[in-house]
Parts: C-alpha cells; structure tokens; sequence
C-alpha cells in the first residue's frame, strides 16, 4: 500500500487521536506537555500542518511509546 501525502497526515493524525483516547487526554494537555501552543498542536491534527519527526519523538516519548506506533501500519494480502 502507498499513501499520499495527505493520506500520511491523516493516518499519523489518526494515530495520535487514538492514542490520545486511549489515555483520556485532551490535545491541549498533550500540548501543554509538550510546551507548544495548542493551536500549533490542532494544525497538525487537523492536517493542515506535517507533523515533523521531531513532533513524533516527542509525543511517542510522552506517550512511552515508540516512534513507528503513531506510524500507519500497511496491510498486506493474506494468501488465499
């Protein structure tokens, strides 16, 4: 599978999301943590800004996990 470049904002988003649920954590405490302003943190959810791979070390550190889970995992067929 091949993803755009939009198609990769979205899926790390989405990932970020995820995780952000799985910790009850809204995006303003994740951006508190982080010490970036909230707005700058919406952009990147939202897709309008990439996230930077020093976006990614820093809230897969304060997620403690790593880098390549925020990462979309590619589907491979199943042999029939």
């Amino acid at each position: 599978m091949s993803y755009t470049v939009s198609g990769m904002r979205e899926a790390v988003a989405e990932n970020v999301r995820i995780e952000l649920a799985r910790r009850k954590m809204s995006a303003a405490e994740l951006a508190r943590r982080l010490g970036v302003p909230p707005q700058n943190l919406s952009r990147r959810m939202t897709g309008e800004t990439p996230f930077d791979t020093d976006d990614l070390v820093q809230i897969a550190n304060e997620f403690g996990i790593s880098v390549t889970a925020l990462l979309p995992v590619e589907q491979t067929a199943s042999a029939s």
